[in-house]
């Protein structure tokens, strides 16, 4: 039945109603003693009302059926899968409501002081010649350049690539594999074998094959999951002012970089992965008595971990399946967060692990390279990967990226990039007008240039952003050989097949391309690492857009189509911010 003041248009009610004896003046009819104002104001509060009961109805429903599911996924998990099961235990049980007796404040010790020495910049091999049994690995494979370019695409790819469980994996008979260490396969013959525990990593199980070991982040419900980028040094970040325990992060096992572990830990109660981040956040301040990166007993009094961040659960929103978990009515207000943390390892141990660090902005930002630079040096067993477009791609697309995120207030790039042409002009005219000269200049005058003129990389800055050459000079002139620097084009990204964009990137970074199992597994290689320009993917593409017209290929810059907010137009430079930023990147200085 139609509600009092609705009145149906098109399809009649079920019941008919006689034609009227005069036709309406209008379409639709307005019947005033029954509809008005107030009346329709109050039918949608009623109907908002309504949709927020079934919105938490909907969550009570999600909540008693991922309960329902918990235990056939644990069964499952161990079913059958008894080689993957995680080689250490899940937090205990335990409450929300913390430690008996703490106050529900902000933070509740105050935070570690900073510490300004840093982690060991010295390779595995060369620690473990030292001695060292246990170290916060640091990232010693960057990806400083450049955003918008594919490093997301490359860190997929790279990812799945170089693994540690594919790494270290084998591949074997069908008939003689081992349960839930294979990989899904329908025909008979040759199947890939995993490494998926952090036991199969170590030198005794893997040899000296080097393998991708990324970072953790640490979300608002105890969850882990391996981290792209880090911001430390700078880049717009504000990681470095915390001090050096702040990038090494909180300590955890070897097993929760294990993707099984990580998976359960997700079933889990969100009460015991809450307590279990305030445990990692309780620290001590460093006693001097051993290196502050090493493990162990602590000295001086209890503090909050730098990696840690204060939660005001009346502004958190946890995930539909665990937001029904916490009654903000009855439990605390807050609680804490453990962000991030390294791995820590005995380098003679496992020593093929490789960190990486793929923060797109260090390369132009001049507070990454003074901090790097000041702090650790140019460590000769580091790789910087670097993926770049041109000049004037760089800047339209990074212009476009932000103009889709709601950054951007000016009306057009034009308005944004003169002022810093002007500004950069005024900052070094001789430079500025003959670029060339800077090929000549010794590596003290690069760095002077560089702090001088450029800026700390954040994503207003897109002019300086986008002169790669100039940024790239002045990291060579503090210290980093051209063998260490792999510069790889957008372009030619975008056209290279899985196993070709493997091979590259073993044979600069020295991870091992487990080649005999990865054939056994071409369609999930394909899919994390053939570039969207690739025969092999325009042809299917092709085939694709024959049977939907809507099918599109994958882009490694998904900006590039955007035209929202007038994009397409906004992005374009005016003829004289045209020719007056192409002539920089065009000097012979740059393009050598």
């Amino acid at each position: 039945p139609a509600p009092v003041g609705v009145v149906y248009m098109g399809a009649a009610p079920s019941t008919p109603s006689p034609a009227p004896s005069t036709p309406p003046s209008n379409n639709i009819t307005i019947i005033s003693s029954l509809v008005g104002l107030r009346e329709v104001d109050a039918a949608i509060a009623s109907a908002e009302a309504a949709l927020q009961k079934l919105r938490q109805r909907r969550g009570l429903l999600l909540q008693w059926r991922r309960r329902r599911r918990l235990p056939k996924q644990r069964e499952g998990a161990e079913v059958g899968r008894a080689a993957q099961k995680p080689s250490c235990s899940f937090p205990p049980a335990s409450t929300v409501r913390g430690e008996p007796g703490q106050a529900d404040v902000r933070l509740r010790r105050p935070f570690c002081e900073a510490v300004r020495t840093p982690l060991p910049s010295g390779s595995l091999s060369e620690l473990a010649a030292e001695g060292v049994s246990d170290v916060a690995v640091l990232p010693s494979l960057l990806v400083p350049c450049c955003a918008h370019s594919g490093t997301t695409f490359l860190w997929r790819c790279m990812q799945y690539a170089f693994h540690p469980e594919r790494v270290c994996g084998s591949v074997a008979d069908r008939a003689g594999c081992e349960g839930g260490r294979c990989g899904k396969q329908r025909r008979s013959g040759r199947v890939a074998v995993y490494a998926p525990l952090a036991a199969d990593w170590s030198r005794s199980a893997c040899g000296s094959r080097r393998y991708l070991l990324p970072g953790l982040a640490g979300n608002v419900q105890g969850h882990w999951d391996y981290r792209k980028e880090w911001f430390f040094y700078g880049g717009g970040g504000a990681a470095w002012p915390k001090g050096w325990e702040d990038y090494a992060g909180v300590e955890l096992p070897l097993c929760y970089w294990e993707r099984e572990y990580q998976r359960l830990l997700r079933v889990r109660p969100l009460a015991d992965t809450l307590a279990h981040s305030r445990a990692l956040c309780s620290s001590a301040q460093p006693s001097g008595e051993k290196p502050w990166w090493q493990r162990g007993p602590r000295g001086g009094g209890p503090c909050t971990h730098r990696a840690c961040l204060p939660l005001d659960m009346r502004k958190i929103r946890f995930g539909p399946e665990f937001d029904g978990e916490y009654d903000r009515e009855t439990s605390p207000r807050w609680q804490v967060q453990a962000t991030k943390a390294l791995p820590r390892l005995d380098p003679s141990e496992h020593p093929g692990a490789v960190v990486p660090d793929f923060t797109p902005n260090y390369l132009c930002s001049v507070k990454s390279l003074r901090n790097l630079r000041l702090s650790v040096g140019a460590p000769r067993h580091w790789r910087l990967l670097l993926v770049m477009r041109t000049p004037l791609d760089a800047l339209t697309s990074s212009y476009k990226m932000f103009v889709q995120w709601g950054w951007v207030r000016s009306a057009n790039l034009s308005s944004d990039v003169m002022p810093q042409l002007r500004r950069l002009r005024r900052c070094n005219p001789r430079l500025y007008d003959s670029p060339e000269l800077l090929g000549s200049l010794s590596d003290e005058q690069v760095l002077r240039y560089f702090e001088s003129c450029w800026g700390d990389g954040v994503w207003r800055n897109f002019v300086t952003n986008s002169l790669h050459y100039v940024c790239l000079r002045a990291w060579i002139a503090a210290g980093f050989s051209r063998e260490q620097l792999l510069l790889l084009s957008s372009e030619k990204l975008r056209t290279l097949q899985a196993h070709e964009l493997v091979d590259a990137l073993a044979n600069f970074t020295g991870l091992h391309h487990n080649a005999p199992l990865l054939a056994t597994r071409r369609e999930e290689l394909s899919a994390q690492c053939e570039a969207p320009d690739s025969a092999a993917n325009r042809a299917a593409w092709l085939r694709r857009r024959q049977r939907s017209k809507s099918s599109k290929a994958p882009l490694v810059n998904t900006h590039r189509d955007f035209n929202g907010s007038n994009a397409q137009v906004r992005s374009r430079l005016d003829t004289n911010a045209l020719a007056e930023f192409t002539r920089l990147p065009g000097a012979p200085a740059a393009r050598q």
